[in-house]
């Protein structure tokens, strides 16, 4: 069996929608990232990739690519 860990912070800010876990959730700030800035959604997706035995989330969509600027969390996984 294998296991991945998964964490991801970033601070609120700016007037993009908050997205937690790929759901928008009322709240007058979202989070500031160089994606959506979905916690929920990056850490399982840090999880999943660690589980693989993969590299981390900031790897496979690093944050100074704009491919991936603004992209959901919910593409992520």
């Amino acid at each position: 069996m294998r296991v991945g860990t998964g964490l991801d912070a970033h601070r609120f800010g700016g007037t993009r929608a908050l997205m937690l876990g790929t759901v928008e959730v009322p709240h007058p700030e979202g989070l500031v990232g160089h994606s959506d800035g979905d916690v929920v959604a990056h850490a399982v997706c840090d999880a999943l990739l660690a589980a693989a035995g993969l590299a981390d989330i900031g790897h496979h969509f690093p944050p100074g690519d704009a491919r991936w600027e603004g992209v959901t969390g919910a593409t992520m996984l």
